[in-house]
């Protein structure tokens, strides 16, 4: 007997109420909604055919399984295509982890020990293990577009008997018109099709085609290349046998044989034909029965002769060859050294086409994972598990480890100042970081410290000047208080960027060496020129060679401008900011990792060491045209006009080193001013030098704006152009406006109000 009480039976009754009202609802707010419709509208190609057709959607005429047979017949007895397929299965194979985890997302322990126990023996056809297994559905990927695995369990649907990788030309999918949905079916022996379990037989498309579930082959094209590759070596075979080998021409004198005629037969022409064609079939027979090596003996009625051999002319078959290589290539995805063939490329676009190759193989494993991990949570299921399997495949590697480890050092600061600042905290950056929470609070930071101005200075980052470190007396004179450490820090970059500066000049000198003479044909357009326009502008097939045997892209030339423009400019920013941090207040400390003063010295750095390294350029293709332009030019005479180039000289490096180190170090300042919270204005101070400060900046003195709002100043070209700060580039300031720069800017602090108006 079940007593329900009088609380308990208003409670039921008001749930019912709450519920119906939840439901009337729902349903008005459906109905509200305007322009909206349910089911689906629109209807798929293959749809039509289903009207009157109960059979499997048609595959695509390049996807059929005689296309599929041919492709691995080709994979398997054409060199290229074999070895396209042992450098994506070795590449992509090249080890895994499987890991089991809970829903809470821990490791599961039990359950790991049963997919590893499973691990090790599924794949029995292939000798047994999961790497065996994913060695054989790459294979499938790659040759067929497709990957397909079923899951064999007992009998009593307790355990996992195999995982079996299944040809996926031999499924189909099948449009089920009651139910609506997509069936998988395989074609049995006696032309019915079986519907297959989707919860144990498992199909991964690559590249599918919209509307159609079936994959696409990544190395298809390679049938049509191929072939044509056959038929080609097929017809040289034929010119070979028929130019590479010498042959006799064998030829009866006609003169000799008439004065050898009988006088008796002269007159009958029957008989003289019969003559006649006995002598030749006797001169036949006599020269076919000679072994190679035998002499000829014959009267000087007959002339022998050679044809053919290396006198035979025909066409270059090496370009026929190229052409072909080249689409081989292509069409097996392939990198051509990968391949055997050496196409050189530079080191930026080698390592573009390798990621690109790598993305392609992470492609295919993405499928694999995805088909094997559903296959290993069937077998957990079986088990009673609810954890699920997660399979990581071993990356394969595409940046160069020290560029990788930069990267991680610049990326870990940036979090550490996150979190310093207050946007995120130490748990999420750690999660970012390393993939876990944080194992202990952050230590403190090591620089700077609370106190001191003269501790505080002995740990300036990489800085360690010497005492007696010559001072650069341009910089020396910036009215500052930093300008003497500034003007150390220029006499120490001056010397490096000189020194690379020679170091490039070494080796443009080491490929004039080594590079083919200027054509003849360029060097007589050359001086068919008028003289007046060979003085204005070199021709394009002049800096083509150059770029090409001279300069290159430049690639490795810009990073070691960037390397050394950072490392310097790093040093004079944070020697100017902490500085001028103190001058305003000597208990502030100044960030060290300051995310938006290290990232205007990051980019201030690859710009300018594009432009600097633009500049070398034109400069090199400048120089040597003067020499080819003048005539007579020898290797000797652009080596040394090269040598005497400003742009390789000590001049040049101290400009270098001069606008990359104030510049730096102005952006210390005002990044040092942003930390300070008190800075609300600046006023432009330039040095007020008629004869030595450029117009724009002279006029541009004493301008004042708020410390969030750029100065306007004049460029050379007489254009107004925006600066936050003498020597800054972010709002798309010119060189003009840059270039050894001395201009400052004076801070105007809180309580100064007055002076923004």
């Amino acid at each position: 007997m079940i007593t329900i009480g009088i609380r308990d039976w208003f409670s039921s009754k008001k749930s019912r109420k709450n519920d119906e009202l939840r439901a009337n609802v729902s349903a008005a707010v459906r109905s509200s909604v305007k322009g909206l419709q349910g089911g689906k509208q629109t209807q798929n190609k293959w749809e039509r055919q289903f009207m009157w057709y109960n059979g499997p959607i048609r595959r695509s005429e390049y996807r059929t399984k005689d296309i599929m047979d041919s492709l691995r017949m080709i994979r398997d007895i054409d060199p290229d295509a074999s070895m396209a397929i042992w450098n994506f299965i070795r590449l992509g194979n090249s080890g895994h982890e499987l890991e089991c985890l809970k829903p809470t997302g821990k490791p599961d322990k039990p359950a790991q020990e049963i997919l590893n126990e499973i691990a090790k023996k599924v794949g029995k056809m292939y000798g047994g293990g999961t790497d065996q297994l994913i060695g054989v559905l790459l294979l499938t990927a790659i040759t067929q577009g497709a990957i397909a695995l079923e899951v064999e369990l007992t009998e009593g649907i307790d355990d996992v008997v195999d995982f079996h990788a299944i040809d996926p030309s031999t499924l189909d999918f099948r449009y089920n018109k009651e139910e609506k949905n997509m069936e998988l079916v395989q074609k049995q022996d006696n032309g019915e099709y079986k519907v297959l379990n989707q919860e144990q037989v498992f199909y991964f498309p690559i590249d599918p085609d919209v509307n159609d579930p079936y994959g696409r082959s990544p190395i298809l094209p390679i049938l049509q290349i191929i072939f044509f590759q056959v038929q080609v070596l097929s017809d040289l075979q034929k010119v070979v046998h028929h130019q590479g080998h010498a042959r006799f021409d064998i030829s009866v004198v006609e003169e000799a044989i008439m004065k050898n005629i009988p006088p008796h037969i002269q007159g009958d022409a029957a008989a003289v034909q019969e003559y006649v064609q006995g002598y030749i079939n006797e001169v036949q027979k006599m020269m076919s029965e000679l072994n190679p090596d035998d002499d000829f003996f014959h009267t000087d009625s007959i002339k022998v002769d050679t044809v053919g051999g290396v006198q035979g002319k025909s066409m270059d078959i090496t370009k026929v060859i190229d052409v072909i290589n080249q689409r081989v290539t292509t069409a097996l995805k392939q990198l051509p050294i990968l391949l055997g063939r050496n196409e050189g490329t530079t080191e930026t676009h080698g390592t573009i086409q390798w990621q690109i190759y790598v993305a392609g193989i992470e492609n295919m494993q993405r499928g694999i994972k995805r088909l094997l991990e559903r296959a290993y949570n069937v077998a957990l299921q079986v088990h009673g598990k609810q954890s699920k399997a997660r399979i990581t495949f071993n990356s394969i590697r595409v940046n160069d480890r020290e560029k990788e480890a930069n990267a991680e050092n610049i990326e870990t600061m940036t979090k550490q100042s996150q979190v310093m600042a207050g946007w995120i905290d130490n748990n999420e950056a750690a999660q970012h970081m390393v993939g876990h929470d944080a194992v202990a609070e952050p230590q403190a930071p090591s620089a700077p410290p609370t106190v001191g101005r003269g501790t505080r200075r002995q740990i300036k980052k990489e800085i360690n000047m010497r005492a007696d470190s010559e001072e650069d007396e341009y910089v020396k004179e910036i009215d500052l208080p930093w300008s003497s450490e500034i003007a150390k820090i220029t006499t120490k970059a001056r010397e490096e960027m000189h020194a690379l500066l020679q170091k490039q000049l070494e080796r443009y000198i080491d490929k004039l060496q080594e590079a083919p003479e200027v054509p003849t044909r360029m060097l007589v357009d050359i001086q068919r020129m008028p003289k007046e326009e060979r003085i204005l502008e070199p021709i394009k097939a002049f800096i083509d060679w150059v770029r090409k045997h001279i300069l290159g892209d430049s690639t490795q030339e810009i990073e070691e401008w960037n390397e050394l423009a950072y490392k310097w400019s790093e040093q004079a920013g944070l020697v100017a900011g902490e500085e001028n941090l103190f001058e305003i207040d000597p208990e502030l400390n100044f960030n060290f990792r300051d995310e938006q003063l290290l990232r205007w010295l990051a980019n201030r750095a690859y710009k300018s060491a594009e432009l600097i390294q633009g500049t070398t350029d034109e400069a090199v293709i400048m120089t040597l045209w003067d020499v080819a332009a003048e005539g007579n030019y020898t290797i000797h005479k652009f080596s040394d006009a090269l040598q005497e180039s400003f742009e390789f000289s000590d001049t040049r490096a101290t400009t270098i080193a001069r606008t990359e180190v104030i510049n730096a170090s102005r952006a210390g300042q005002f990044h040092s001013d942003d930390q300070s919270g008190m800075v609300i204005g600046k006023e432009w101070r330039s040095a007020r030098q008629p004869d030595r400060t450029r117009p724009g900046h002279y006029d541009a003195n004493g301008q004042i704006q708020p410390f969030d709002k750029p100065f306007e100043v004049a460029n050379g070209q007489g254009n107004m152009e925006k600066l936050m700060f003498p020597g800054d580039d972010t709002q798309g300031a010119t060189a003009s406006n840059l270039i050894c720069c001395r201009c400052w800017y004076k801070r105007i602090l809180q309580g100064e109000e007055d002076k923004l108006k």
